[in-house]
């Protein structure tokens, strides 16, 4: 269960900061993002979303088409069947369900060419925390998400620069995601 975020909380930024690379980021992204829709119900669904979900996660990786259109027929069934023995509650897990198979196989949550999936939750964590940490740099960024013990694995600096590959592939991620955000039509 995902806890109450209050995104007008002048602590966030540096709550954000504790854990980077952590869930927390993620959550109050998708906050930010389903605030403006909360009005149209949880089943509204947002394609954007697709770019917290972890690629190597099996519950959450993309499915292929035709298997989450078999997958979510089954879910839509059962829920008509709860309808109509008036169990409300259990239809409407049962139809978020069938929803969340059906976002696992559409376009926008298949593997885009030229961009690695798993730069997307990366993106998502260095755009929400630039959000409530506006002094930040996209490099100090880069070191918080990327730098293992005191190195970055991907490029083995020990401190990112404006324009090292670390930070012109983060900038690029989050460009793409501010786009994707902007075509569900969330505030940039």
């Amino acid at each position: 269960m995902q806890r109450e975020i209050d995104l007008t909380n002048p602590r966030l930024g540096s709550e954000l900061l504790k854990d980077p690379k952590g869930n927390f980021p993620l959550d109050v992204w998708e906050t930010y993002c389903s605030k403006p829709f909360a009005h149209l119900g949880p089943l509204y669904p947002l394609s954007v979303l697709s770019w917290r979900i972890d690629p190597s996660d099996p519950k959450t990786a993309a499915l292929d088409p035709q298997k989450a259109a078999d997958e979510a027929f089954t879910w839509a069934l059962q829920t008509l069947m709860l309808l109509k023995s008036n169990q409300p509650a259990e239809a409407m897990e049962s139809a978020q369900r069938a929803l969340n198979v059906l976002v696992r196989g559409a376009s926008f949550s298949q593997p885009k060419r030229g961009q690695p999936a798993s730069m997307r939750p990366t993106a998502v964590r260095a755009w929400i925390i630039r959000k409530f940490n506006p002094t930040l740099s996209l490099a100090e960024v880069a070191d918080l998400l990327f730098r293992e013990n005191g190195k970055c694995p991907r490029c083995r600096l020990t401190r990112h620069q404006y324009n090292s590959r670390c930070v012109n592939a983060l900038s690029t991620a989050v460009q793409n995601l501010c786009s994707a955000m902007k075509d569900d039509g969330i505030p940039v």
